[in-house]
């Protein structure tokens, strides 16, 4: 029984390895390309409180809340950019900026396309000092 066990698992293996795109999904191979950034979230403070990234680069962030639930949300725009017509950052879902589930980490993945600094902040109200729960990317050229 065993053997038969282990050669229909063996079987369901070879026929997922040699479908059209393996047994990955379309998600799963578009991930290899982006620079994945693991960002956690206590209060008032983001850990890193800085991500430097280039012009061009495919970024995911992933956020963990390690004490209560909490969110980032970025500016689309560089800081003093005054010139409001073309987004810096381009999200793959802009629904998902500063979206909060509880218990459920934020995925952000977007490409950086203007360099400039973008604010990151918190996205849920968390307590008294949430106004100073920030951060920066930077997107050099």
């Amino acid at each position: 029984m065993r053997t038969l066990i282990s050669v229909c698992v063996i079987l369901v293996a070879c026929v997922l390895a040699a479908a059209p795109g393996g047994a990955q999904n379309s998600d799963a191979s578009r991930d290899s390309s982006a620079t994945t950034f693991i960002v956690s979230a206590k209060k008032y403070e983001f850990a890193p409180s800085e991500i430097q990234v280039k012009v061009g680069q495919r970024v995911r962030l992933k956020v963990h809340s390690v004490d209560e639930t909490h969110g980032i949300k970025l500016t689309l725009y560089p800081q003093d950019s005054l010139d409001k017509s073309i987004v810096g950052l381009k999200f793959d879902h802009p629904e998902d900026n500063g979206k909060v589930e509880k218990n459920v980490d934020q995925v952000l993945e977007f490409v950086a396309e203007r360099p400039g600094k973008y604010e990151f902040k918190c996205a849920k109200v968390c307590g008294m000092h949430h106004g100073k729960m920030k951060g920066e990317l930077i997107v050099e050229p």
